[in-house]
């Protein structure tokens, strides 16, 4: 071997030590969460959980690290090493991404990072070896559960910007607080209402908020386009994976395509959501496991509900749900007989859809409603009623919201919404006043 290709593996060799290092770390991070996790009588998981494509990209680096290092030494004619070297990298950099995630919790970093390494892998796996080397068809089979990692990041990420920090449960927040909370929490779930507290209420600020609200909505239909296709992608490597055997893997010429099953096959049948007094099953390991998921499970064994909280109340016997409820079915009572007139006094087909003020609107009837529906938990989370009456007074501010917004844009058929709108505010204002 001449001194020059004796340079060239010298400098493979300490890449792949350097991803072995790497790896190392990543094994070494399950493996002491997993013992904390079993030493700790409290914690109800059974394990920390692997991302979806890391499971088998666990067995699949080290195999492809060890085919490499095998074909090296019997392989005696001259090599793209460079790209090899760049190939090495981009595994190693593969690690470290997942590493940023779970380490630092840093999904922003760990996507950019994982982004850039798909694309290295995309150019590298164009390369054809002239030689008996297999790393470049192993890197673009490994490729796709990187890929799917990164769909899990895309999905952390948007969740993550649509919600506000997480409620300071173990202190006695104020129901200002818990107002402020509520808010927020529109405003990064609604353009619409984060465009008119930016900008102010007018014809503008709802134009603008509705558009970026269907810039969104395509956004999200993207989102759940890149789910299917995650979990087709998901299901056809599971049922060809085998961890015994990953070798078989990565020479499989192509990832068998598993077909649709026929639905005649299913029985339907009708599901209790109910409590029931059997007992619950154990939460699966990898959803306990996640950041965003990471106090779920231990919320739910922790409460031991008896007979008395077994029968809680339902948030449908909230008195401020009671009001709330039927002004939604008359706002979209409302907007329904203006369309059929719309309808039947105009001579085009195309009617067009609800108009930014409309959408405003029901938004601000709907969050008022999901609130109340959702402040109970909170409520019994943290052993008091100030998330009740911060969102109690956070209905009254969506009530006043939309009064004050039929009577800036007189339209015929909203303007009865604004006393309606004020009576409930101050009939919640009451009940605030006299049962809290």
């Amino acid at each position: 071997m001449n001194k020059r290709n004796t340079t060239d593996r010298k400098q493979v060799l300490a890449e792949i030590s350097k991803i072995r290092d790497v790896f190392t770390e990543l094994d070494d991070f399950f493996r002491k969460v997993d013992e904390n996790i079993s030493h700790d009588p409290d914690d109800p998981r059974e394990g920390i959980g692997r991302l979806p494509g890391l499971d088998r990209l666990m067995f699949l680096i080290p195999c492809v690290i060890n085919r490499l290092e095998e074909d090296l030494s019997k392989n005696k004619e001259d090599e793209n090493v460079a790209s090899i070297i760049e190939g090495l990298q981009a595994i190693q950099e593969g690690i470290q991404s997942v590493l940023t995630y779970y380490l630092r919790d840093d999904v922003e970093g760990a996507h950019k990072l994982l982004r850039n390494v798909l694309s290295k892998i995309d150019k590298l796996s164009g390369k054809r070896s002239q030689s008996s080397i297999r790393f470049f068809r192993d890197i673009a089979r490994i490729a796709p559960d990187f890929q799917i990692i990164l769909y899990m990041f895309e999905g952390f990420r948007e969740n993550r910007r649509i919600r506000p920090k997480e409620p300071e449960t173990n202190i006695s927040w104020s129901p200002e607080c818990w107002l402020d909370y509520y808010r927020e929490q529109a405003r990064l779930e609604e353009p619409l209402i984060a465009m008119v507290d930016a900008e102010g209420l007018s014809e503008a600020s709802l134009e603008k908020g509705m558009k970026r609200m269907m810039e969104e909505s395509e956004q999200r239909d993207k989102m759940m386009e890149k789910q299917l296709i995650t979990y087709k992608l998901m299901r056809n490597r599971d049922a060809a994976f085998s961890s015994e055997h990953p070798e078989r893997f990565l020479d499989l010429s192509k990832i068998p395509e598993i077909k649709e099953d026929d639905d005649d096959d299913y029985e339907v049948t009708a599901i209790d959501l109910r409590y029931e007094e059997e007992e619950e099953e154990p939460p699966e390991p990898w959803s306990s496991s996640l950041p965003e998921l990471r106090d779920w499970n231990k919320i739910t064994h922790e409460s031991s509900f008896d007979d008395s909280e077994l029968c809680r109340q339902n948030f449908e016997d909230d008195p401020v749900y009671r009001l709330l409820n039927p002004f939604a079915h008359n706002l979209f009572e409302c907007l329904k007989q203006d369309y059929l007139r719309r309808v039947k006094e105009s001579k085009s087909e195309d009617i067009g859809m609800r108009s930014p003020l409309e959408h405003y609107l029901i938004i601000l009837a709907l969050k008022a409603q999901a609130r109340i529906a959702s402040c109970g938990v909170w409520a019994e989370n943290v052993g008091h009623e100030a998330p009740r009456k911060g969102v109690y007074l956070f209905a009254m501010e969506c009530m006043e919201r939309i009064a004050e917004a039929a009577e800036r844009f007189p339209r015929k058929h909203l303007y009865h919404l604004a006393a309606e709108a004020r009576s409930i505010k101050k009939q919640i204002e009451k009940i605030l006043t006299e049962n809290l």
